[in-house]
């Protein structure tokens, strides 16, 4: 029996490694191909990397934005700086980041709810749709790191929770305070990072707070979190106190938020669209995907099919979440008598027992919670009234409190009640199915992302062919738009500059504004424009930037016009 029980945890142990390998080669393979598209707001994290890698720079915020932490970008530098920058080295400091964010929710989903669910769980984040992963791998700043964070501040406030002895000295176990204070610098530095950590922050708080009250009555425990709260958030702190009026980051995050009055209907709306689009997109719905923009790829389809296959899994999430909530309550409603019954014998197995399960009850719900709050946060915003699809990356948080939104369907699943077996069998066969229906679309989703990979790294030659033309004519210094200027300046390791100009050649949206002054400085800087943007117009066979046609006379310069895989170039003369 002995034998056997071994031979049973080394196969759990196995099934972990195993998973957390194909989780990681999945993703490795993707970004060894250029896969997803890169943009340029993941040129402008590259960029970053740069600066902090080889120039001594060491910004607070990612570039033009006081809201959001480099973090991303400190960790491409580390990168850079011993293997050489390009786009995959900046990728796979993501994949890092998301491996661990992986064994922090297997430990977690381990310590709460049982090993079964831990590795069931780490099949289903391991896997994914394209536009799940592409969140995970693009440097766009913060999500992969909000992933981590979330789940390790539960990970860590979970475990105070539960080893939690009301009456236990802290001298007699000082590494608690140790977990108090890393608790506080994973706390401080994800409200630097981004905001969207901000529910877990405050759930998992609340968790020490209503268990652990005692303990932190005795001060060490408390400072020590303070302590590292204030170290974690130490560089927006020390900006935030010497930031001029209106670029202070809450102020900058209102502006974003929209400040105008929502009335009921845009309310309703802006909850429709995040049901309708966003959560499905952010939840691993792999069949059509949504997107707003066409310079970061083919944009939303409306069609009657798609519409309804993203309305049945957006509302079907959300009824989950809420039959999670429900039955979350009740369970808990069943510990706290459990408890109470048992509370007179602490010194018995089962008023220990009772108690573990009432905590972990909590914690299941503290979780939920932290969903729901993610999930208001954005609904009832202005961000998904015009751009859902895009924006759906605000939900990532989702997919933090997957054990917990899942949870119902495994334990109906696991379900080995004696009473009323037909009823029972029934559920287990629809929850089993269910979590296998997921869990095959959201492999289908992977290998849907492995179809793309391929014209993904055309587009990535056209790039790389626009950086060789432009060397090759001795030009380093360009005008262009803001979804060409930062991914060319990165993936050309800045040997071409940039400046970001609207459709009247005017300084717009230039997030590190030395760039601009640098070609603008430049009277034989050319322009350059992707050939389906407004800018262009064609004529037959022939482009032309109308434009640049107005401008040239004032400016007293000719330009030769060049049109190369997707861009046209006005070289001037």
């Amino acid at each position: 029996m002995k034998l056997l029980k071994n031979r049973k945890i080394g196969t759990h142990e196995l099934l972990f490694v195993g998973l957390l390998v194909l989780a990681f080669v999945i993703r490795l393979g993707l970004i060894s191909q250029g896969w997803p598209a890169t943009n340029s707001d993941e040129g402008t994290i590259g960029l970053m990397g740069l600066h902090i890698a080889f120039n001594g720079e060491h910004p607070t915020f990612y570039y033009g934005q006081y809201y959001m932490g480099p973090h991303q970008a400190y960790v491409a530098a580390l990168l850079f700086r011993l293997f050489g920058p390009s786009l995959f080295m900046l990728r796979f400091g993501l994949l890092l980041i998301f491996t661990l964010f992986l064994i922090s929710t297997y430990l977690l989903t381990r310590l709460v709810y049982s090993k079964g669910w831990a590795l069931f769980c780490l099949f289903f984040l391991g896997t994914g749709s394209s536009f799940i992963m592409a969140r995970e791998l693009s440097a766009i700043g913060g999500y992969t790191e909000t992933l981590l964070f979330g789940s390790l501040l539960f990970l860590l406030a979970g475990w105070l929770v539960i080893s939690y002895r009301p009456y236990q000295r802290l001298r007699e176990c000082r590494w608690r305070i140790v977990v108090y204070l890393a608790w506080g610098i994973i706390a401080g530095t994800s409200l630097w990072d981004d905001l969207l950590s901000a529910p877990f922050v405050l759930m998992a708080g609340l968790l020490l707070v209503v268990f652990c009250w005692r303990e932190l009555l005795q001060l060490i425990t408390p400072l020590a979190a303070l302590i590292g709260l204030l170290v974690g958030a130490f560089p927006m702190l020390y900006y935030n106190l010497h930031a001029a009026p209106g670029e202070d980051s809450l102020s900058v995050l209102n502006n974003l938020r929209g400040n105008g009055i929502m009335t009921t209907q845009v309310k309703i709306l802006a909850v429709k669209h995040a049901i309708d689009i966003s959560v499905p997109m952010m939840t691993g719905e792999p069949f059509c995907q949504a997107n707003e923009l066409a310079a970061l790829g083919p944009t939303t389809s409306y069609a009657r099919g798609c519409t309804l296959i993203r309305e049945a899994w957006g509302y079907s999430y959300m009824l989950l979440l809420g039959i999670a909530i429900l039955l979350a309550l009740w369970g808990l409603w069943g510990a706290w008598r459990e408890w109470r019954g048992n509370r007179q014998v602490e010194l018995e197995a089962a008023a220990l027992e009772s108690t573990h399960w009432l905590r972990r009850q909590v914690i299941h719900l503290a979780l939920l919670i932290s969903a729901v709050i993610t999930f208001y946060l954005y609904a009832f915003s202005s961000a998904p009234i015009d751009w859902p699809g895009i924006h759906a990356r605000y939900l990532i948080g989702f997919l933090v409190a997957t054990p917990a939104i899942f949870w119902p369907l495994w334990q109906g699943f696991i379900s080995v009640q004696a009473r009323l077996r037909t009823l029972v069998q029934v559920r287990r066969v629809v929850c089993g199915a269910l979590l296998a229906l997921v869990g095959a679309l959201l492999v289908v989703g992977s290998v849907d992302a492995y179809t793309e990979a391929p014209a993904i790294s055309a587009n990535n030659a056209r790039d790389m062919a626009l950086i060789n033309t432009l060397l090759s004519h001795r030009v380093s210094h360009i005008y262009s738009d803001y979804w060409t200027c930062n991914k060319i300046m990165f993936l050309s390791n800045e040997r071409v500059i940039c400046a970001v100009v609207n459709d009247q050649l005017q300084d717009s949206h230039n997030r590190y504004h030395r760039y601009y002054d640098v070609v603008s400085a430049d009277p034989k800087a050319a322009y350059v424009f992707p050939i389906d943007i407004g800018y262009v117009k064609k004529d037959g066979d022939q482009y032309t930037l109308p434009i640049v046609d107005e401008y040239a006379p004032r400016r007293g310069f000719t330009y030769q016009i060049i049109a190369i895989n997707g861009y046209v170039l006005d070289l001037t003369q």
